[in-house]
């Protein structure tokens, strides 16, 4: 661990962190550097070059001559999988290095960053795997035409990646924009640009061509929408708040852009009397506080028959006590800091707010303390029950490790209190009656709901949210290629 971490200090402390554009480090253009802090501490650890509009220009230029050229999109399917796969093979050899990085700068347990590294290296093979099978079709429409489809990349997409599952979700974004053919620019979260930026030195190192992966650094209100609205972006695939998501699309709706926009969630956890109970508890308990709950899929609210309800409420609260919060980078730990104590400050004043309004607090409700890092944002894993289904806090994604408790008496109340806000990314149901699971399932108004289990992905299964949770387009599986392809239709005269 020490080699990996001193691989990693290395990497951060070479002077501020450039830009990856065009295939060539840059600075901003005006010299501007932004510092990172490791939240568990406060402590600066990192600074990276802070974009302007003319870096925009830059990276979108350099992405529109790689896709011109053909530098990438001209490759055979099969050469582009190998670059992918040679890609993949450098992120393997330097997993533990990323996944420190990771942590570094979100906060998060190391546990949990080796995951979302290993995820996000699964994502890259799967989608090598994709460049190899795009298809069209041969449509018989009369015996005096060869009448077929090809798909073709739809050119620049922009990739705005979030701060709370950073390597996993820009995999999530490039991976398939790049297996289609087209050119991407990243543009990181301002507080987590570190494993964007080494995936860029592993580009360089395994030789892909430059200009079809770029990594513009700074602050979204400065140069992210700036990149998204430029005129010779064709796609605009991001992960973030429901408000930022809805002005950008509205925005890129007017210029007839694509748009894949994966956005908030305020997600229900239905536990029905005839569950095991055993396993929905835990279930529950990871479905809110793994990743410290700022994970947009997070089982939020929880939603419990009556009958049942004191044993789950309790043995959830068992769970979130049971947690060892504390240094992130200890093997052991598991729950982490959140992103920053201006987050910690916003979600303790909705607990406390939610309190006022007649929430009673089960655990939890204040910050932890980590003695050996008392500057940390640090918070206890909260539930609050007695909460009102119209409360803003059961409304409202909070994303942190903050879990709301309902009751419901029968299965349409359960399907009215789990429909009953205006999010619908995901959902979880437990019960042992399969026909009960599957039916409710139906009903629940989400585009992903796990049965008997909660957070499980793969990058073959599609992710993404109904409502003002997303898009019709998702993420992950062959729908994220299809998302950034176009049809053509050919016509030959026989």
């Amino acid at each position: 661990m020490e080699t990996i971490d001193r691989a990693a200090a290395e990497f951060l402390h070479g002077g501020p962190l450039k830009m990856f554009l065009g295939g060539e480090w840059r600075a901003s253009s005006d010299g501007a550097i932004t510092n990172v802090s490791y939240p568990a501490t406060g402590e600066v650890v990192g600074s990276v070059a802070e974009a302007t509009p003319a870096d925009v220009e830059i990276a979108v230029k350099s992405a529109k001559e790689a896709f011109v050229d053909e530098r990438w999109s001209g490759l055979r399917p099969d050469e582009r999988a190998a670059g992918l796969l040679a890609l993949a093979s450098l992120v393997d050899r330097d997993r533990e290095i990323m996944a420190v990085l990771e942590t570094l700068h979100t906060g998060k347990p190391i546990r949990e960053s080796r995951g979302d590294i290993a995820r996000g290296l699964d994502g890259i093979r799967f989608y090598a795997a994709s460049a190899r099978n795009m298809r069209g079709e041969t449509i018989p429409v009369s015996n005096d035409f060869h009448s077929y489809t090809v798909r073709e990349p739809v050119g620049i997409v922009a990739c705005i990646v979030p701060w709370n599952v950073p390597f996993v979700l820009m995999v999530s974004k490039a991976a398939p924009a790049i297996a289609g053919g087209n050119s991407v620019v990243v543009k990181p979260a301002t507080a987590t640009p570190f494993t964007a930026l080494y995936l860029a030195k592993l580009w360089e190192e395994a030789r892909l061509p430059a200009g079809v992966f770029n990594v513009l650094t700074g602050a979204g209100s400065r140069v992210g929408e700036a990149l998204c609205l430029h005129p010779d972006v064709a796609g605009i695939t991001l992960t973030g708040s429901t408000e930022v998501g809805l002005h950008l699309g509205s925005q890129a709706a007017l210029a007839n852009k694509r748009t894949m926009l994966e956005l908030g969630g305020k997600s229900p956890d239905i536990v029905f009397n005839d569950a095991d109970l055993e396993r929905a508890i835990a279930g529950a308990g990871a479905a809110i506080f793994y990743g410290q709950g700022e994970i947009c899929s997070a089982g939020s609210r929880l939603i419990v028959q009556s009958d049942v309800h004191d044993v789950v409420v309790d043995g959830v609260r068992a769970y979130a006590e049971a947690l060892k919060i504390g240094d992130p980078l200890d093997p052991e730990t598991q729950m982490g800091s959140l992103i920053s104590e201006a987050h910690l400050q916003r979600i303790l004043k909705t607990v406390r707010d939610a309190v006022a309004d007649g929430a009673r607090i089960v655990t939890g409700g204040d910050r932890a303390v980590v003695p050996a890092m008392p500057r940390g944002a640090f918070m206890a894993p909260t539930v609050l029950d007695g909460v009102s289904p119209s409360a803003l806090i059961a409304q409202e994604e909070v994303f942190g490790p903050v879990l709301v408790v309902h009751s419901f008496t029968d299965t349409d109340e359960a399907v009215a209190l789990a429909n009953g806000t205006r999010y619908g990314l995901s959902a979880g149901i437990w019960s042992r009656n399969a026909a009960l699971a599957k039916r409710v399932a139906r009903r629940l108004h989400s585009g992903v709901v796990w049965i008997n289990d909660y957070n499980q992905f793969n990058p073959a299964m599609p992710f993404g949210g109904v409502g003002v949770s997303g898009t019709s387009h998702r993420e992950w599986s062959h729908l994220a290629v299809d998302a950034f392809m176009e049809y053509k239709s050919i016509w030959e005269r026989i």
